[in-house]
C-alpha cells in the first residue's frame, strides 16, 4: 500500500569516495533516504534501496514476474522479499494507475501508446537510468513513449502480429515448403497472388481434408478486428494519421486501392461456409472475425497471424505440427505492414520509494533482466542494434523469427487531437465500428467501394470534429 509522493526535500546524504583517478564518486547513505529521491551509488553501480522498501512490480505473465522477484532477491540478500509481483493483464495499465493513483504497482509494464495519456501519473528517471534507456532502445520506440523533455518511459519488447504458416500442414497436402531465399516463407507461397490461386483451385470441388476435416478457411482474413486489419487495408501504401491527427487519410487513393486486396481474397474464396449438402459459400462479413487462434491451437487454416502473446510453443506440443513465423507475403510486389508497438518499464510517480523503484528498473532493464524476460516469455527483446543488453535467443526460436516477422511493421499513431488531449485519433477515428462497417459492406457487396469509403469519411469526419472539443 502507497501513500500519495511526498515532496519533502531530501537531507544530505552523500560522501565521497576517492577513485584512482582522484575524481569523488557519488555514494549514498541508506539512512538518509526518506522515498522522495533516488540515490544512484556510483561505488556500487547501482540505486540504493530504503531500508523500508516495499515493493510491486506487475507484469502480464507469471513466470515473468517470479523471475523478477528471484533477480532482485539475488542482487539484494539485504532486501529479500522486498519485491512482489502482481499480474495485472496486458493492456491498461497507465489508466488504472490513473484511478488507483498510490496503490497501484511501484514499477510495471505498459503499452508505449498508453504511457502518453497519463504521463502525468508517471516518475521522471533519473539520469543514470534515463541514459541508460536512451543509449539501448531504438529511437523511433522511445519516442513513441517518451513525447516530453523528461524520460518516463523504457521500452524494452515488441508486441504485434506477424505471419505465421503450418509447415507440416503443407507438406501433408503434398505443398513444396523449400525456401531457397531464408525469408521464412515457402517460395510457393512468397506472394499473396499465390496463396490466393491456391485457394481458388481447392474452391473448384477439390477440398482438401487435415486431421479428417475439410479445411475451409486459407486465411483467416479480419474485417472488424482494426488492430489486425491494418496489414490488408495498408496494401497499396496508406499510412494511418499521416497528414495529422485530423487527417486518417480515408480519402487517399492508397487507401481505395487497399481494398483490391480483400477484393481478390474474396474472388478466391479465402474463408467458406460448407453445408451439409457440401455446398460451398463464401464467408459473410459478420463472420470474418478474430479467428487467429484456430490457426495454430486447431490448424484450422495453413496461413495466419500470430500475436506475440499466444504460446506457440504449446501449439505445436498439443497439435504434433511445426509452424514458422515470417514477414508477410507481399502483395503486387509491396510489402504489407502489420502494427507493432512496444512494452516497457514505467515507474509510479507516487511510490513512497524512488530509489528502490529506481533500482529495481534498472535491474529488470539489464542484461539479466531481458534474459528473464526472453526466457519465460515469448516476447521478442526491443533494444538498439549494437546494445550490449541483448540477451541470448533460441536460435531459430519464435522470437528470434518473430524478429524476422516485424521487418516491415508500422507503430500505432499516438498523436491527440489539437483541442483535447485526452482524446487520441486512433480512438476517435481508426478504432472504431464505422470502419468495420465500411469493409463488411464492401465484401457483402451491399455498397460500392467508393460508396462505402465516402460513407466512412462523413461518419470519421463527425467523429472526430465531435471529439475535438476542449474538455
Amino acid at each position: 500500500m502507497k501513500k500519495l509522493l511526498s515532496f519533502a526535500l531530501l537531507s544530505a546524504m552523500i560522501i565521497g569516495s576517492l577513485t584512482a583517478c582522484g575524481r569523488t564518486l557519488k555514494t549514498c547513505k541508506v539512512a538518509d533516504l526518506d522515498g522522495t529521491i533516488a540515490c544512484y551509488d556510483e561505488k556500487l553501480e547501482q540505486y540504493a534501496v530504503e531500508a523500508d522498501a516495499a515493493l510491486i512490480v506487475s507484469v502480464d505473465n507469471n513466470e515473468w514476474g517470479a523471475a523478477i522477484v528471484a533477480m532482485w532477491d539475488a542482487a539484494h540478500p539485504e532486501a529479500v522479499g522486498a519485491v512482489t509481483f502482481v499480474n495485472d493483464g496486458s493492456q491498461g495499465s497507465t489508466d488504472r494507475l490513473a484511478t488507483q493513483l498510490g496503490e497501484y504497482p511501484d514499477v510495471f509494464m505498459a503499452i508505449d501508446g498508453e504511457v502518453t495519456r497519463n504521463a502525468q501519473h508517471l516518475l521522471a528517471f533519473d539520469k543514470v537510468l534515463a541514459d541508460l534507456v536512451m543509449a539501448n532502445s531504438v529511437e523511433t520506440y522511445y519516442n513513441t513513449g517518451n513525447t516530453g523533455e523528461v524520460t518516463v518511459y523504457a521500452p524494452m519488447l515488441y508486441d504485434g502480429m506477424a505471419f505465421v504458416w503450418n509447415k507440416t500442414m503443407l507438406e501433408t497436402l503434398g505443398l513444396s515448403t523449400a525456401d531457397a531465399d531464408k525469408d521464412n516463407l515457402p517460395d510457393a507461397f512468397d506472394t499473396w497472388e499465390e496463396i490466393f490461386a491456391l485457394s481458388a483451385s481447392w474452391n473448384t470441388g477439390d477440398r482438401p481434408v487435415y486431421k479428417g476435416n475439410p479445411i475451409k478457411v486459407v486465411f483467416p482474413l479480419t474485417l472488424n478486428n482494426q488492430w489486425s486489419d491494418y496489414h490488408h487495408l495498408s496494401s497499396a501504401g496508406w499510412e494511418l494519421f499521416k497528414d495529422g491527427p485530423l487527417e486518417p487519410g480515408y480519402d487517399s487513393p492508397e487507401f481505395k486501392a487497399g481494398f483490391q486486396f480483400t477484393e481478390d481474397a474474396k474472388a478466391a474464396f479465402i474463408s467458406v461456409d460448407i453445408a451439409e449438402d457440401g455446398t460451398e459459400t463464401l464467408t459473410a462479413g459478420a463472420g470474418m472475425g478474430w479467428n487467429w487462434d484456430g490457426v495454430i491451437n486447431s490448424e484450422t487454416a495453413p496461413f495466419g497471424l500470430l500475436g506475440t502473446w499466444m504460446n506457440l510453443a504449446g501449439a505445436e506440443t498439443s497439435t504434433g505440427s511445426d509452424f514458422i513465423v515470417s514477414a508477410l507475403p507481399t502483395y503486387k510486389g509491396e510489402h504489407q505492414a502489420t502494427f507493432v508497438k512496444t512494452k516497457g518499464i514505467a515507474i509510479n510517480a507516487y511510490t513512497e520509494f524512488q530509489s528502490a523503484a529506481h533500482e529495481l528498473a534498472r535491474l529488470i532493464y539489464s542484461q539479466d533482466g531481458f534474459q528473464g524476460m526472453v526466457d519465460n516469455t515469448a516476447y521478442p527483446p526491443s533494444l538498439a542494434e549494437g546494445s550490449a543488453l541483448v540477451p541470448t535467443l533460441t536460435a531459430g526460436g519464435v522470437q528470434e523469427q518473430m524478429m524476422k516477422g516485424f521487418l516491415y511493421s508500422a507503430s500505432e499513431y499516438t498523436g491527440t487531437l489539437p483541442l483535447n488531449k485526452n482524446q487520441t485519433a486512433m480512438g476517435a477515428a481508426y478504432y472504431q465500428s464505422f470502419l468495420n462497417d465500411c469493409q463488411i459492406a464492401i465484401w457483402d457487396g451491399t455498397k460500392t467501394i467508393d460508396q462505402a469509403i465516402a460513407d466512412l469519411v462523413t461518419v470519421s469526419d463527425a467523429a472526430l470534429a465531435a471529439a475535438n472539443v476542449a474538455p
